[in-house]
């Protein structure tokens, strides 16, 4: 038999096949070569910085556990960091970068967040290498942001209190009389409030809002609080409650679970960033790869966080279950500033 290699009228087809297979090889080379080479710049530049410093809005022992392996790997920089809420954060990059004052070399903070200070000039666009394995809807095209994870807002519930004949399947059931007082949120959840008028429409979704604080829900800053209490019995219920915290409280034996109530409605990534007059933008840049990298995803899949990465393990696989509403979290959050006064207006939050 003559191989179709051989055979005349394939001959040309197979030159040309092996011609662009080394082609394609070179090209992959060449990139590889290149981002190599950049990388080692970052490092060595990131040297002759020899500090870093992160300002972020995630949890404290989450973000400790990261930025001990990223001490790992960059001994010779000096860490630094420093923790607040989404929103006193963003009041304190726009104090600070106003004032002059550029203390910050790379910012985590929430997807509204980030869009604010991308719109304001406040961020310096950067293509890590380690975007090609992240989530598309999770991360900009002009490189200005990228979601190192992402969040559920789910319903979660105190065990001991809720039971099963009276656990909400509906959004409206929320406003039974017999969870008057019994309902905790997060102060500043204007992202939850935006994509529910989504669900519901304008005007359906702001009669559901204004209605459920008339329920009197108790207001507290911090996800991370709002469950705990939820698992003190300090509330029944918490329609926002962050699905990774609820599965971390039961396997600490904490009384709470969680349901969905579908569509679901996905929070905006968490995100990673670089300011535009970052003092160390190499190790800045250090830090959004390092941060993006597989070894740092499958760490947060350890700290049971829904990483960005495609390649990443998810933790919590009851989510491949549910339906979630289509997001497109710039242009839904496009009118922040009036969301967030309508939210205030509604549930009186100083």
């Amino acid at each position: 038999m003559i191989s179709a290699c051989t055979a005349n009228n394939f001959e040309d087809r197979c030159r040309w096949l092996k011609i662009l297979a080394i082609a394609l090889t070179t090209i992959v080379l060449v990139h590889l070569s290149r981002q190599s080479a950049l990388a080692q710049e970052h490092v060595s530049k990131a040297q002759e910085e020899k500090k870093f410093v992160l300002y972020h809005s995630t949890g404290i022992e989450d973000t400790q556990q990261i930025l001990n392996l990223f001490r790992k790997r960059y001994p010779f920089l000096q860490l630094e960091n420093h923790r607040l809420s989404s929103q006193k954060l963003f009041q304190r990059i726009v104090s600070e970068v106003r004032a002059g004052r550029n203390l910050a070399d790379a910012y985590i903070i929430s997807g509204a967040e980030t869009w604010l200070l991308k719109d304001m000039g406040f961020l310096a666009p950067y293509s890590s290498p380690e975007r090609t394995k992240i989530r598309s809807t999770l991360m900009d095209r002009q490189s200005y942001w990228t979601g190192i994870l992402w969040n559920l807002g789910v319903l979660g519930y105190n065990t001991r209190i809720v039971s099963q004949d009276r656990m909400p399947k509906r959004w409206d059931d929320l406003l039974q009389p017999h969870w008057k007082g019994l309902i905790g949120l997060e102060a500043e959840d204007v992202t939850w409030y935006v994509f529910m008028l989504k669900l519901m429409g304008n005007q359906k979704g702001k009669a559901f809002m204004t209605q459920l604080a008339r329920q009197q829900p108790q207001l507290r800053s911090g996800y991370n609080l709002v469950t705990a209490l939820l698992g003190a019995g300090e509330f029944a219920l918490v329609p926002t409650a962050r699905v990774h915290r609820i599965e971390q409280l039961k396997m600490e034996g904490a009384p709470v679970d969680w349901a969905a109530i579908e569509p679901l409605t996905p929070e905006p990534p968490v995100c990673v960033s670089l300011p535009k007059s970052a003092p160390r933008p190499s190790a800045g840049k250090l830090f959004i790869d390092f941060i993006l990298s597989k070894p740092a995803q499958e760490l947060l899949y350890q700290l049971k966080r829904i990483p960005s990465r495609t390649d990443a393990p998810q933790p919590v696989p009851r989510l491949a279950q549910v339906k979630l509403i289509d997001a497109e979290f710039e242009k839904e959050i496009g009118n922040f500033a009036r969301y967030t006064k309508e939210y205030r207006d509604i549930f009186a939050v100083p």
